[in-house]
């Protein structure tokens, strides 16, 4: 394809990490298009996605990295900081309209996967991008033309489906980790992100045992919100963290000024008759003032998983259940609740929900009322 004439790409994004399925993207863009100036531009914070574990500064430098000294050093490529330098949410239309300010007679073209084309109609002001600029769009394997789509310029060959939510996931639980390059892998080590710093961390603090545990509840969390919907990155957190304060003595525990959900009116009570679930509200504030999670969601499904408590949220139920179905565990029943879990999230929740219930019951241990409560609501639902 001949050179166009004052041709702009812009790739918008959070890059967060970038990895081969972005660079592949671009290079692909930059072949055919040949633009005077190609723009990667990291975003401030997305709008469809709550968590930003990296700053503006640490993707920049993974991006020069993961594209490398010969890609950026092309005639008129840039990383820009504008949507950054705002500070604030920035929609696509903005930036468009920004850089057209910029290159007012120029031809701009917005670049993307086929994966973000499906949804395009929905974007904020979509017509006003339209209008400003042309979508230039990698095809990812399996998408097919609908008829829906906003127009737009396909990009020559097919481009791998890959996602940063799950490479960060990964990370996180220490998995092998695929495209990301060497110097970007080891970027991230030296930085300690996307957790793993803290993963590092609490290896140390706990027993060997314990962290496998919570590495296995972490993982079995992450398949369930696979299912639900449900961000993995909060759940493998959540999974992660739900045990780091199960370790610590007794009496440390009942001298922490710790507050939460299972304690309240009931903490009189849950010191004479199990104090060790004292752990699950200990676990939120370290969470919370050592390993600096703020994300309120996260906290509560670390609050309530040894207890449970009536109307949980959906990554409460999560880590709640992922506790009893941990890889580690083997009694009888628990393989059959597994399956169930795949097929029927809420079978298998008020499943184990009843097994615990009757395992205290076996053993007359003594009940947190939560617990009561939850089962009494499980029960109640099965009537209905």
């Amino acid at each position: 394809m001949a050179a166009e004439k004052n041709a702009v790409i812009l790739y918008g994004g959070s890059f967060n990490p970038p990895h081969s399925g972005h660079i592949s993207l671009a290079e692909a863009a930059y072949k055919q298009i040949k633009p005077d100036f190609f723009y990667f531009v990291p975003n401030f914070h997305s709008p469809f996605k709550e968590m930003q574990p990296a700053s503006f500064n640490d993707r920049s430098k993974m991006l020069h990295l993961a594209a490398g000294e010969k890609f950026m050093s092309q005639p008129g490529v840039r990383i820009s900081s504008w949507e950054e330098d705002q500070r604030k949410i920035v929609y696509t239309w903005k930036t468009i309209r920004h850089f057209r300010k910029i290159h007012p007679n120029s031809k701009i073209y917005f670049l993307m996967g086929s994966d973000c084309l499906r949804s395009f109609n929905d974007w904020q002001r979509s017509r006003d991008i339209l209008k400003n600029a042309s979508l230039l769009v990698g095809i990812r394997p399996g998408f097919n033309i609908i008829g829906g789509e906003a127009p737009f310029v396909p990009l020559k060959g097919l481009f791998p489906e890959s996602a940063s939510s799950g490479i960060r996931t990964n990370i996180i639980l220490n998995r092998k980790t695929s495209g990301i390059c060497l110097a970007v892998r080891e970027y991230i080590r030296k930085r300690g992100l996307y957790f793993s710093q803290e993963t590092n961390m609490l290896r140390k603090e706990l027993s060997p045992r314990r962290y496998r545990h919570c590495v296995n509840v972490a993982r079995c969390a992450v398949n369930l919100a696979h299912i639900c919907a449900v961000p993995e990155y909060q759940a493998a957190i959540a999974g992660l963290l739900h045990d780091c304060a199960r370790e610590l003595d007794v009496e440390v525990l009942k001298a922490m000024r710790i507050s939460g959900p299972i304690l309240g009116r009931y903490r009189k009570d849950v010191v004479k008759y199990a104090p060790k679930l004292l752990h699950a509200s200990a676990g939120a504030m370290i969470a919370r003032e050592r390993f600096g999670i703020k994300d309120k969601m996260i906290l509560q499904a670390i609050h309530l998983h040894a207890t449970g408590m009536p109307d949980m949220n959906t990554l409460s139920k999560i880590i709640y259940m992922s506790d009893y179905l941990s890889a580690e565990r083997n009694f009888a029943g628990l393989d059959e609740i597994r399956q169930l879990a795949e097929k029927d999230f809420d079978a298998a929740f008020a499943a184990i929900v009843e097994a615990k219930a009757k395992y205290r019951e076996e053993r007359k241990f003594w009940a947190h009322p939560l617990s009561i409560q939850l089962w009494k609501q499980v029960c109640s639902a099965k009537e209905n």
